[in-house]
């Protein structure tokens, strides 16, 4: 009996079943965060306005807490974060490899700052959401930086610049493959 293979094959057991428990547990909770964002109401209750009224939110109270936490942070750009980390927790539930998160976690920043700019800068007037607007409080700090100044260098081409790297990154984030998509599609 060797001790070493063992313990090798009971570490590599117990690292999938932590990654497969760690991609349910993530899956379940980003399915609940996209359904307390979709169910958000602006007459909830929430930080800003605690009072007593009815709650619309599928999961009450504490849904429309963190939604309202969600939308007045990042603004439409929660919908992107929580389809990421539903396809996030498929992902780690198939392969197994704890990497993903961080990867996932890493580009979810990057095209949450540039979404968060886009939508306060190009449609700063369209308020779906109230407070904040619709890039929420860190899109209203980033428009008053100097990338601000960046975007007003040439409007049109900045818009469409930043459509597409928000795509792009969103499209990394969720480790989209086009070979293995168009593979799929033959088939």
């Amino acid at each position: 009996m060797d001790i070493k293979k063992t313990a090798n094959l009971f570490i590599n057991f117990v690292t999938k079943r932590l990654a497969e428990l760690s991609g349910l547990i993530l899956l379940f909770l980003s399915l609940a965060l996209f359904i307390a964002l979709f169910t958000y109401s602006p007459e909830d209750p929430n930080f800003i306005f605690p009072e007593k009224t009815e709650i619309r939110n599928f999961f009450g109270f504490k849904g429309s807490f963190v939604s309202d936490l969600f939308f007045q942070s990042v603004g439409l750009i929660a919908y992107l974060i929580s389809l990421t980390f539903i396809i996030t927790g498929i992902n780690l539930l198939r392969s197994k490899e704890f990497i993903l998160i961080i990867e996932n976690i890493f580009f979810v920043v990057l095209y949450s700052i540039f979404g968060t700019l886009f939508l306060t800068h190009y449609y700063s007037d369209a308020f779906t959401l109230y407070i904040n607007g619709n890039g929420g409080f860190i899109g209203n700090f980033l428009n008053q930086t100097y990338l601000n100044q960046i975007l007003l260098l040439n409007s049109q081409i900045s818009y469409y610049f930043l459509i597409i790297l928000i795509l792009f990154l969103f499209l990394k984030s969720i480790n989209f493959n086009p070979f293995k998509f168009f593979e799929l599609i033959l088939k």
